[in-house]
């Protein structure tokens, strides 16, 4: 028992005593473990005495502490992983830089703070280049004073003047007014109403496909459709002298000016339900056909419906059972148009008013955006679903149609994207669900780039290379973009622009989009490691790394060189060369046969001149043959000797 005078005045402390309690001097994280390790033993030591009564209790009292060491130890290294990560997080922070995490580090956290992805790369899927000004060089903001809620780029034929451009961009605001401006910051049309009325709200906007006639359509919150055609014509502009004259000086003042104008063609809205409730318009969507148009409607009941350019119903199919309906629609080839629904996608044929085939289906999570990857002929879809993911699904096998799971995309976000397809790149957009996690707002969205072909060839232990570009524009917030891949001008179509409108920011600003399109995936080699099992692999590999010019020139150097020797051959002597196998200078016109012929008449003449004097048939004839045999040598020689004279 403790003494009372001793537990009444405690030991008193000075600079010379030992450290404060370990409680102090420990993390939070490890004080709990050693405090209950303390306790532990001081627990052991009381029954120490009660539980050895021999030396096997005590033996099975002592593994029972040890095990119980052994437990809190791995307890504390945990608690020390951990404290070890956060201080790395804590340190990025601090600094500025983002940390690498394991992937499956990195989802799990961000499923608790969507922060996490502001401060942290993953470690697998690292992007190549953080550098947006080096792809995003910008050019110019339009629309300064307005709020813009749609924006889209127009084509046209050709430029307004030379070295001009040959884009529009086309912007409505929050007032429900229609804008029109060239690149160079001239508003060609601007605060044109599109006359939905006083409260609504333009919810959808689409332009024309087609270069030949443009026009805007323009859906409100109500499901009303106004279709408004742009006229627009270049105008020359007059001299400082005031007259067209065409002297050189005139034309040097001479230029062309852009006029547009805007003029309400007709206005639609989708038909009532049968039990009188309206349909809300979820998408809208101009299909070319010529020079009257069809326009496709999908709503919120699962239909689809066509209307011809004067707004007459043309037809309606029902073509999903998924809540919600149809969540969009996407231009494909031809006069076909892609659907999608929170849990399914497929093609609708305008002109049929059906689909074609049974919709692709596969998934959990509801669908949030699809797109068309146009580098192979439109038959792989990549869908962005709402928990973060990216699949991509192909419709053709062959010949025939299928609706198979290609690949996956690197999961790298919690929030769902919206898809921009770019020369062999997919962009993706992050859009936070309303109230999700309830960090929507807070949330940093960034642009990211995926390598479709990086991709395609796999991933091996080596950090990939599907993340192409991860680009910031801190501190605005990207809301929506829109792509085009070319158009910049007459001398410059493979300039390829973007449009990005931020959150809280009035107007839209224009970049110059620099991505080059990647090489296509290598053909992995097979039979590694094996005798040579590789070399089809490799051989078709080098095919298609080598480029097809090389492979024509190659062909047409080999037909020029057989010409080359058919000609030369066919101008040379026969006798010329000699070792070529020709015959000798001097003898071309030398027959064989011929020349054989008349050894024998002449050995015949001989033989019958020998029996005719006297010559016995025996001997006779065997002088006789070889007479005949020296005399045929020796017109041999005289002949090969009478040639080569």
């Amino acid at each position: 028992p403790t003494h009372p005078r001793r537990a009444s005045h405690p030991r008193r402390t000075s600079p010379g005593d030992d450290p404060p309690p370990l409680r102090h001097a420990m993390a939070p994280g490890l004080f709990a473990p050693a405090l209950a390790l303390a306790l532990g033993f001081g627990r052991s030591a009381a029954g120490a005495s009660a539980a050895c009564k021999d030396a096997a209790t005590c033996q099975v009292h002592v593994d029972g502490i040890i095990q119980r060491l052994g437990e809190m130890k791995g307890d504390m290294h945990g608690k020390q992983a951990t404290l070890a990560a956060l201080e790395e997080l804590r340190t990025g922070v601090l600094t500025g830089k983002r940390v690498e995490l394991p992937s499956a580090q990195r989802q799990h956290l961000e499923k608790g703070s969507a922060l996490i992805s502001e401060v942290t790369f993953d470690a697998r899927h690292r992007p190549i280049s953080t550098n947006a000004s080096r792809h995003f060089k910008p050019i110019i903001t339009l629309a300064e004073t307005s709020e813009v809620e749609h924006h889209a780029f127009l084509a046209l034929k050709k430029a307004s003047a030379k070295g001009g451009s040959s884009l529009l961009l086309v912007t409505v605001d929050a007032l429900s007014t229609l804008s029109v401006w060239d690149l160079n910051g001239e508003a060609l049309l601007r605060n044109f109403d599109l006359g939905h009325g006083a409260g609504r709200k333009v919810a959808h906007m689409s332009l024309s496909p087609g270069q030949d006639a443009h026009f805007v359509l323009s859906a409100d919150d109500l499901g009303i459709v106004r279709v408004h055609d742009l006229k627009i014509v270049a105008q020359k502009e007059k001299n400082k002298g005031g007259d067209d004259s065409d002297d050189v000086r005139g034309k040097e003042l001479v230029k062309k000016q852009l006029k547009v104008s805007a003029n309400f063609s007709c206005g639609f809205s989708l038909p009532p339900a049968a039990s009188g409730e309206p349909r809300k318009l979820t998408s809208i969507l101009p299909v070319e056909r010529g020079a009257q148009p069809w326009f496709v409607a999908g709503d919120s009941s699962g239909s689809i419906a066509v209307f011809f350019r004067n707004g007459t119903l043309k037809g309606r199919v029902k073509v999903t059972e998924d809540p919600g309906g149809v969540s969009g629609l996407l231009r494909s080839q031809g006069q076909i148009v892609l659907f999608y629904s929170s849990h399914s996608f497929g093609y609708f044929s305008a002109a049929q008013i059906d689909v074609q085939y049974p919709p692709c289906t596969g998934w959990n999570s509801p669908l949030f955006d699809i797109a068309v990857d146009p580098t192979n002929a439109a038959s792989r879809v990549v869908l962005s679903l709402s928990d973060g993911d990216i699949i991509v699904f192909t419709t053709s096998a062959g010949k025939s149609k299928s609706c198979d799971l290609m690949l996956k995309f690197p999961h790298v976000s919690s929030f769902p994207f919206k898809l921009y397809p770019f020369r062999g790149h997919i962009m993706g957009l992050p859009a936070p669900l309303p109230d999700a996690m309830g960090q929507s707002a807070d949330a940093s969205r960034e642009i990211y780039v995926f390598n479709m072909a990086a991709m395609e060839s796999g991933y091996g232990l080596a950090p990939s290379r599907a993340l192409a570009l991860q680009a910031s524009f801190k501190p605005k917030q990207p809301v929506s973009l829109v792509l085009t891949t070319g158009g910049g001008g007459p001398q410059d179509r493979s300039k390829a622009h973007v449009a990005i409108r931020y959150e809280g920011v009035k107007g839209v600003e224009i970049f110059d989009l620099n991505l080059k399109q990647p090489s296509p995936p290598k053909v992995a080699a097979g039979g590694e490691g094996g005798d040579g099992g590789g070399d089809d692999n490799s051989w078709s590999s080098w095919l298609n790394w080598f480029p097809k010019i090389g492979v024509f020139g190659i062909a047409l150097i080999g037909v020029v060189f057989w010409n080359v020797r058919k000609v030369t051959n066919s101008n040379r002597p026969r006798g010329g060369g000699g070792g070529g196998g020709g015959a000798p200078a001097g003898m071309e016109d030398f027959d064989d046969e011929l020349f054989r012929e008349r050894l024998r008449e002449r050995g015949r003449e001989k033989r019958a001149t020998e029996q005719a004097a006297g010559g016995g048939p025996g001997d006779g004839g065997v002088a006789g043959g070889g007479a005949g045999s020296s005399s045929s040598g020796s017109r041999v020689q005289e002949v090969d000797g009478g040639d080569d004279e």
